[in-house]
Parts: C-alpha cells; structure tokens; sequence
C-alpha cells in the first residue's frame, strides 16, 4: 500500500467521513478527488444537500491535499485555520463530487481551492481553504478567548427550529437549540464519538454545520414564519482556532445586519466544558420573503 492509499484510508475512515459515506477516488499533491453518493441521511427535505455537508466536503478536500504534500505524519496532525465556502446551486438527490487542488504551499500553510459538482456536472459550491501544517502547539502556545455565558432561562425555541433539528443530517449530528429570540440564537452540539476525525477530535466540517445552522436559525427568528418564505446560504466563512475533543460545543450567532434578503451573522464556537473559543464564522444568509 503506498503512503497516498493509506492516506485515503485514513480519511475515509474517520467517523464523520463515514458517516457522511464519503469515498476517497484519487489522492496525488497535485490533486484529490473525493465522492459522496446520494443519501437522504445528508439531506434538507427535498432531497437537497444540506449546506452542512457540501462545507464538510470543502474542508476534508482541503485538508487531504494539503496533508498529500507532506510525507511527514507529524506534520499531517495540522488544523484548517481558515475556510471559506461559497454556494453555487443546490444538488438535489443526486451524488456529487469534489476536487480539491494546492494553490500555494508554504513552510507551514498550504492554500488550497475546492470545487464540489454535482455528478452531472453542475457546480455547487466553492471553497479556499489554509491549512496548517504542524504538530499541535505546546499548550504554553495557545491562548484562545473565552466567550461570555449563555443567559440562563428564556423562552421555548420557536417553533420553526424543529425543521433544522429534524432534518436528517443535522439529526444525526444531534443540534439541540438552546436559545432562538430576536437576531440571537444558540445551539448545542453534544459531543460524540461519531462525529470525529481521525485523530479522534471532533470533525472540522462538523463545526461549519454548526456556524451554518445557527446563523440560519438566527436570521429566521428576524423574519415573519411564512411556509412562501425561500432560504439559503450564499456563503459561509469559518476560522478554526483548535482542536475539540470529549466536550460539547455551544454556538452563539448574532445577526449583525439585515439589508433586505440578506443577513450578515456572525458566530462564535465554544467548548462548552471549557469555555474556550474553538472557532469563529461569518454566515451570510437569505431569506426571500414573500410581498403582499
């Protein structure tokens, strides 16, 4: 087996990536190529794949590439530290496919863009990521922010949350909603082993679902319930500031502005046993409300 093939290996088997039945179909420095076959599991009601996924598979395309050009295993414990993921148009029931291809690699970064496509052909979505290259830090090396406690109490989540919580994909994630009022909502994702890399922390495309959900839950709580109301996520950027493991992580999104259909949010990622920030996210949202 040659060190590309046991690469491949690795990713595939990671549980998140299992889960996601992702396959990996090519591994060189120079290119990776990754597919997802349909599966209801990874889906909105619709059968359209959730935003969730198609980021995961920016961020596992990102990571593979990067780790391709490196023969060193220490070096292939790194972190994505920035993601940006942009969304094209919708796959509906139907598989896609991703490549994933080195912009620039550095001493310590590799830069890398994304293309996921559906089977067809047509594009989805976008993504540059940078990828750090390196053991962990020493722990006398990382200082990360706290962030403030979720207020205690307040209201039921409205009503429209369930249709998050319930869709297949972030089901199998198990989101709990804490807190959905006015532009600020917050979510729970309870820490499990499914959801882990291969180093056994918490999957990195797991955090981007999260930021993704709740900047979405955080713009609806802004708007009127209407079953005409159309939404999606144009774009989705995330920064990782370190690994997650054996904690549950509590997402906190504001809505920072509103002009018209869209809604700029920004949200922080925090272990929750720990209290530090695990990453941060920009969610640009949509929401094309009916008029009259």
């Amino acid at each position: 087996m040659s060190s590309y093939d046991a690469l491949a290996t690795r990713y595939e088997s990671a549980p998140y990536n299992r889960a996601l039945g992702l396959c990996v179909q090519e591994v060189t420095p120079a290119l990776v190529r990754l597919a997802l076959p349909f599966a209801e599991g990874n889906s909105n009601p619709g059968g359209a794949l959730h935003g969730g996924v198609a980021a995961s598979l920016v961020l596992v395309g990102g990571a593979l590439v990067a780790d391709a050009g490196v023969e060193d295993d220490a070096m292939r414990m790194g972190t994505t530290v920035d993601a940006s993921i942009t969304y094209l148009a919708a796959a509906i029931n139907e598989g896609v496919v991703v490549s994933a291809r080195p912009l620039r690699r550095g001493k310590g970064l590799t830069f890398a863009e994304i293309d996921v496509q559906t089977e067809a052909g047509k594009p989805i979505a976008r993504g540059l990521a940078a990828r750090r290259l390196a053991p962990p830090a020493p722990a006398d090396r990382v200082r990360r922010t706290r962030e403030a406690a979720a207020p205690a109490g307040g209201a039921e989540p409205p009503r429209f949350t369930r249709i998050f919580t319930s869709a297949p994909f972030m089901a199998r994630l198990g989101l709990e909603v804490l807190r959905v009022e006015d532009g600020d909502a917050r979510v729970r994702l309870p820490w499990a082993g499914a959801n882990g890399d291969a180093e056994g922390n918490l999957h990195e495309g797991a955090l981007a679902a999260l930021a993704d959900t709740t900047g979405a839950m955080a713009s609806w709580s802004l708007v009127p319930l209407d079953p005409r109301n159309k939404a999606s996520t144009p774009v989705v950027h995330v920064s990782v500031h370190g690994a997650v493991r054996d904690e549950a992580v509590i997402a906190h999104a504001r809505t920072l502005a509103r002009t018209d259909e869209i809604f700029t949010n920004a949200v922080t990622l925090t272990g929750e046993t720990s209290g530090t920030m695990v990453a941060t996210a920009t969610v640009t949202y949509r929401i094309v409300v009916p008029r009259g």
